[in-house]
């Protein structure tokens, strides 16, 4: 499996009201995302690109499938010209959870939320226009040091 692993850029709203207006709104909201950057990754050609995932409330639990080795697969992302994209649909609690600790964290000054995903390695470079099955999705929050 190989690991790609980014900072949430959604620390910035503390000097923006247009995004503070747009964190708010996410605090009632059935849908959360998050946004970041991978730099300089050889299966992503060496291009700066970035780093969307949406994730979905709904009110019953997804249905997963499992990868060959029976890992769980929680959804699949894609590469396009220069971003990555993912949508996620989570079930209520699960949702919440998420949503409680990310706008917590990223309200606090010098905490930074680091998210690792794990997508299968197949040794070669990501093409645009397809997708890869996501089998993990960990978040820390890491204070400056």
């Amino acid at each position: 499996m190989k690991l790609i692993t980014f900072p949430v850029n959604n620390w910035s709203h503390l000097y923006s009201l247009e995004l503070a207006i747009k964190n708010t709104e996410q605090l009632s909201a059935n849908q959360l995302s998050i946004q970041g950057q991978l730099r300089n990754q050889d299966f992503l050609d060496n291009r700066d690109t970035n780093i969307s995932i949406q994730f979905n409330q709904t009110y019953s639990p997804p249905t997963y499938t499992r990868a060959p080795d029976q890992q769980l697969i929680l959804g699949q992302i894609t590469r396009h010209d220069q971003a990555l994209v993912c949508e996620l649909p989570l079930e209520t609690r699960v949702f919440n959870e998420l949503k409680k600790n990310l706008l917590e964290y990223a309200d606090i000054d010098g905490i930074h939320i680091m998210v690792t995903l794990g997508i299968p390695d197949d040794n070669g470079s990501w093409l645009i226009g397809t997708s890869r099955p996501l089998l993990k999705l960990d978040y820390a929050m890491r204070g400056d040091a």
